[in-house]
């Protein structure tokens, strides 16, 4: 038998060396292949297959996500219909819910206190739009007024917003959202342009209305609010505020004074029994009513409901 010598044997060392070395490249190459695969099929199937998830904080940024995403989003609405928006506070169930979401739309300003708590623990701000960032805010007694969707045009910036948002999402679906945006950008201005023209010759310049829901109506369309409470509905004004509003309704002469859908009225109703006023409703769309939505009533039908009261109040 033959012994091989020292350099035969170094010789067959290094080989068996190269191979194993070869055989863990093919392993790592074979291994960052199907990596990359498993992550461009992921990708390919969030374009491609499933819908965005998306939540809104209540109706008025519902109206306006479901306008322009359609049916190329699933979209869900964290305050529920028929409920008073100011003072709800979602379940554990329902946050845990919203973590799911791949885009969480919210009013701020304020207006949803719970939403705080969203940023901190579950969702990050990439994740997020707060409308409020994209508008000027009004402040009423040195608070900043949430309510700036009852300006159709407020409406259609944060609607560019989430437009953009949504494509940022879902390129795929770019013309789409840009077409449904448009589409309503449209209404939106029209609604504008149908309340310049019919408040442009008031009689009057001031309205009684029970909450200072107001603000931004009023600056767009150049009237006052009196308001019989504050920014939040649920707080009950004092009676030296009730008498002070009853006492500016006989003396200046009003006619009527604004209810608004769930909210309340007792107060309201008091006042206008007491100064001879007749109620009309002025709607801050916080929420549709269970009757509302069974009408098929939306933001925009509703803005024009709003329109013939204050052209009731102020022009005729």
């Amino acid at each position: 038998m033959e012994v091989a010598g020292p350099e035969a044997v170094a010789l067959e060392v290094a080989g068996s060396e190269r191979m194993m070395l070869m055989k863990k490249v093919s392993l790592i190459m074979v291994l960052v292949l199907l990596l990359t695969g498993c992550t461009v099929k992921e990708k390919a199937n969030n374009n491609h297959g499933e819908k965005l998830i998306v939540y809104t904080s209540f109706y008025p940024m519902y109206f306006l996500t479901d306008e322009i995403g359609k049916d190329n989003i699933e979209l869900r609405m964290v305050i529920p219909t028929g409920v008073e928006a100011h003072d709800y506070e979602p379940s554990m169930k329902q946050l845990k819910e919203i973590e799911k979401a791949d885009l969480f739309i919210y009013n701020g300003a304020g207006f949803e206190s719970w939403a705080d708590k969203l940023l901190e623990t579950i969702l990050d701000e990439k994740q997020t739009i707060n409308a409020s960032e994209e508008i000027e805010l009004i402040k009423v007694d040195k608070v900043a007024d949430p309510h700036i969707w009852l300006n159709p045009i407020n409406m259609n910036t944060i609607g560019e917003r989430i437009k953009e948002e949504l494509i940022n999402l879902d390129g795929e679906h770019k013309e789409e959202y840009e077409e449904n945006y448009q589409q309503l950008s449209d209404k939106l201005k029209k609604l504008d342009k149908e309340y310049l023209k019919t408040l442009e010759d008031k009689k009057r310049n001031t309205i009684l209305v029970s909450h200072a829901a107001f603000a931004y109506m009023a600056e767009r369309y150049e009237f006052d609010q009196i308001a019989v409470m504050g920014i939040n509905p649920e707080q009950e004004p004092s009676p030296k505020t009730i008498a002070d509003i009853i006492e500016i309704a006989k003396e200046e002469d009003f006619q009527y004074i604004f209810l608004e859908t769930l909210a309340n009225p007792k107060t309201v109703e008091v006042i206008a029994k007491e100064s001879g006023l007749e109620t009309l409703t002025l709607n801050p769309i916080e929420g549709l009513t269970e009757d509302e939505e069974n009408k098929g009533e939306d933001y925009i039908s509703i803005m024009e409901r709003n329109l013939k009261n204050l052209k009731k109040a102020l022009v005729d």
